[in-house]
């Protein structure tokens, strides 16, 4: 099982996130949520989406009874705000984060 728990922000407070793992889409995450989902026994990866923005790809390997547990959100915190053009146009692949 995993559980993944997402950090509020501004930027995105209203959107939903997509999951993917194994580039499978598994469902949304919203602002401020935590969701658990359960996986097969294996090596998995979890990646996020919103838009044409995603999130760095995760590896990780599950195991019967242990829960893997992420945190997720957007970079836009501080002074990276100021940048948000260029997070959603250069740096489309690290404007999202799980960990």
């Amino acid at each position: 099982m995993i559980r993944i728990s997402r950090q509020s922000r501004y930027f995105d407070s209203l959107r939903n996130y997509k999951i993917y793992i194994d580039d499978i889409y598994c469902g949304d995450i919203k602002d401020n949520e935590v969701k658990e989902l359960n996986i097969e026994n294996g090596e998995h990866s979890i990646l996020l989406k919103i838009d044409w923005c995603t999130s760095n790809k995760v590896t990780f390997i599950a195991k019967d009874n242990e829960l893997k547990e992420f945190n997720c959100g957007n970079s836009m915190e501080g002074l990276k705000c100021l940048l948000v053009f260029v997070y959603i146009t250069f740096l489309k692949n690290n404007y999202l984060f799980i960990n």
